[in-house]
């Protein structure tokens, strides 16, 4: 489809164009569609939310807010040994018995969590880079026989090593 425009009116020859229409009504009808959507977006992201902020006490037969939960249980498996804990400053440090994974200390200190959290079912399983994928396993194992029937296994950059002397972190090397 196109359009003719004749032009040149004087002395010298006329010029005669054609424009092509298309593309400008393929663009101009994307266009429209694009803006039909866009409007009924802006339509389901809308909410409808109501803030009371208020400094009065709640009142007493209010239930208290609920308890924050636990952080899950984290197995980090190192180089030097097992690192076992909910929180990094409570956590503890398994070291290797020669070059072999302590395994039974691991075991106690994970049946002694699933004791103190029964309904807890998930553990956080971390390794360091070069630590052999049969001793992850060896822990995924260790974990289901124990009652942690959903698993999690993490990872972190080396940059989340800790510094020298601080708590050794669940996530970094």
């Amino acid at each position: 489809m196109g359009v003719s425009v004749e032009g040149g009116k004087g002395r010298g020859k006329g010029m005669m164009v054609d424009l092509n229409l298309v593309p400008f009504i393929d663009f101009m009808s994307c266009l429209i569609a694009f803006l039909m959507i866009a409007a009924v977006w802006t339509q389901i992201a809308s909410l409808d939310v109501e803030q009371s902020v208020s400094n009065e006490p709640p009142p007493p037969d209010q239930e208290p807010p609920p308890v924050p939960p636990v952080p899950p249980l984290t197995v980090h498996v190192k180089s030097d040994g097992h690192w076992i804990g909910r929180k990094v400053e409570e956590g503890l440090q398994i070291p290797k018995d020669g070059e072999l994974y302590d395994y039974t200390k691991l075991e106690e200190l994970l049946v002694k969590d699933h004791e103190t959290y029964p309904v807890e079912e998930m553990v956080i399983i971390n390794t360091d880079d070069g630590v052999p994928y049969e001793e992850m396993i060896q822990v995924l194992d260790l974990s289901r026989k124990i009652g942690y029937p959903k698993t999690l296994l993490a990872g972190g950059p080396p940059s989340a090593t800790p510094a020298e002397g601080a708590a050794p972190m669940p996530g970094g090397g």
